[in-house]
């Protein structure tokens, strides 16, 4: 069952339309109360197959671009049945409390228990409608702790904040890699000046213990491969995501711009959230904050406030930090202080901020990001 069906490519909306076929009310409840709490419009919950499929045949168009989620304890449902309205609709995707392989309903896929698994779940089939998906999506017994970091906007200092805390991890020997995943505007190589960031093995050594890569469209179309190597390699894996503005709608994206995001999101152990403490870098968080608070996502959250600014100025902009990501109960909040000298002589020898001022206030706070994360 579920495969890509001719109409889904006539309909592709930002987030996908859903059709319950769950006997248990409790399930059916949980799957459809956890989707529309998320935003996607669920159009249609079936109580026997002979529902199911007097839906689909009256609502030809709606039913095209729906996820039907089902279970075998449906009543009436059959292996006929799925395969007759597996063309009508964009996806099909079956749950059991004993997940298997069965001849009659193709694979069935243990219930998720969390409401994040269920969501992460339904995105992979949106995303990758191909590929199988692993139900729970659980994180491999794997060596790396992952850090994404992700710009609430423009100019916040995001790429600035991955380069240094990749090397300060490298400097107390933690194999490292740092990954420029920012499609729009890739930048660690020229920052570094560094040329050839690929290599055979997919990432190129700059230093004692750290290595540095760039998300091709290549690398992008298996990433999991890439990432399941990689997050064997090394102690710590830091990827810059540049900007995660429309983070909902890039989650269930199937352009390969977004997979490292994605990956991210449900794979990663920290999404720190770069923002600056402007009126306009405080604006573009409090969106981003919103967009959070509506969208579930695995890996643990964190806000740093970067730039701030010295004296009375710098306090007021940190309790309007606070204020904002406060009610989203983040992981860790951080602040890191303002510190123009240190980031023009960084970028004019295209170096990192221990090479030029190790004294620096901005590098301390920054090696102390690297010394949380080691503990």
């Amino acid at each position: 069952m579920g495969a890509w069906s001719w109409c889904a490519r006539m309909s592709d909306p930002e987030l996908p339309t859903v059709i319950t076929a769950i006997a248990n009310p409790e399930i059916e409840s949980f799957v459809a109360g956890t989707l529309y709490a998320q935003g996607w419009s669920v159009i249609f919950r079936a109580i026997d197959s002979e529902a199911l499929e007097s839906f689909i045949k009256s609502s030809p168009e709606s039913a095209c671009g729906a996820i039907v989620i089902f279970a075998p304890d449906l009543s009436g449902i059959t292996h006929e049945l799925l395969d007759a309205i597996t063309p009508k609709v964009k996806q099909l995707i079956g749950f059991s409390n004993t997940p298997s392989k069965d001849p009659s309903f193709g694979e069935l896929h243990a219930m998720p228990i969390t409401s994040t698994d269920l969501i992460s779940l339904v995105r992979g089939y949106i995303r990758a409608p191909l590929l199988r998906q692993n139900t729970q999506l659980s994180r491999q017994a794997r060596r790396s702790h992952v850090l994404a970091v992700g710009s609430a906007g423009s100019y916040t200092g995001c790429t600035t904040l991955a380069i240094n805390i990749a090397m300060e991890l490298s400097i107390i020997e933690k194999a490292t890699l740092l990954i420029d995943a920012n499609f729009r505007a890739p930048s660690i190589a020229a920052l570094l000046s560094v040329r050839n960031v690929q290599s055979e093995a997919g990432w190129r050594s700059i230093a004692p213990s750290l290595c540095i890569t760039e998300i091709s469209q290549e690398q992008a179309l298996s990433l999991d491969t890439f990432m399941n190597q990689a997050t064997q390699s090394f102690d710590h894996i830091i990827i810059d995501l540049g900007s995660i503005s429309g983070l909902s709608n890039r989650l269930t994206d199937r352009r390969w711009t977004s997979t490292m995001t994605t990956w991210s999101c449900d794979q990663g152990d920290e999404l720190m959230v770069i923002a600056r403490p402007d009126v306009l870098g405080l604006h573009r968080l409090e969106q981003v904050a919103s967009l959070i608070q509506k969208t579930s996502i695995r890996t643990a959250l964190s806000f740093t406030l970067n730039m701030r600014s010295q004296g009375r100025k710098g306090s007021q902009e940190e309790a309007k930090f606070h204020a904002v990501t406060t009610p989203l109960h983040p992981r860790k909040l951080r602040v890191i202080p303002r510190d123009t000298r240190a980031i023009t002589a960084a970028q004019a020898q295209k170096s990192t901020l221990i090479e030029v001022n190790e004294r620096s206030g901005l590098r301390k706070s920054i090696a102390a990001i690297a010394s949380e994360l080691v503990c």
